[in-house]
């Protein structure tokens, strides 16, 4: 009994599906929050001197959410909460993430994301700045 026991236990341990541990898309990306999803963004430096913010969503074995064709929303706001200055809505998974790109970003811009399943939350206030994103452009 005792050896069924720690079969069991050791075959838990060694089979638990990898999309459970999954971390943030390779790379360098900073986690961002936590909602049904796990959240991850970095920034891009662009020739013109503005950043392109990259981000991916991690289902978190949420796949019911999947099939029912939730995604992510992503936004950034410049300056106060009424000023989105562009967002994006995506529901493409691929890989157990989904995965948008925000253009044209300034480093005191704020970055809000979230699972697109209730309404926008308020950017500015709730939002990381795009400063502290780690950046995944080799510098």
């Amino acid at each position: 009994m005792l050896r069924r026991l720690l079969a069991a236990a050791l075959l838990t341990a060694v089979v638990a599906p990898p999309a459970a541990h999954a971390q943030a898309p390779g790379e360098d990306w900073t986690y961002v929050r936590k909602d049904a999803f796990k959240h991850y963004a970095c920034r891009t430096k662009e020739s013109d001197g503005d950043y392109t913010v990259r981000t991916a969503t991690f289902d978190n074995g949420k796949q019911d959410a999947v099939d029912q064709g939730i995604g992510a929303y992503t936004a950034i706001a410049r300056g106060s909460d009424k000023n989105v200055v562009t967002h994006r809505t995506s529901a493409a998974w691929s890989g157990h993430y989904v995965r948008t790109t925000l253009r044209n970003t300034r480093l005191t811009d704020h970055l809000w994301m979230q699972g697109a399943y209730y309404g926008p939350s308020d950017p500015w206030s709730d939002g990381l700045a795009v400063k502290k994103l780690v950046r995944c452009d080799p510098r």
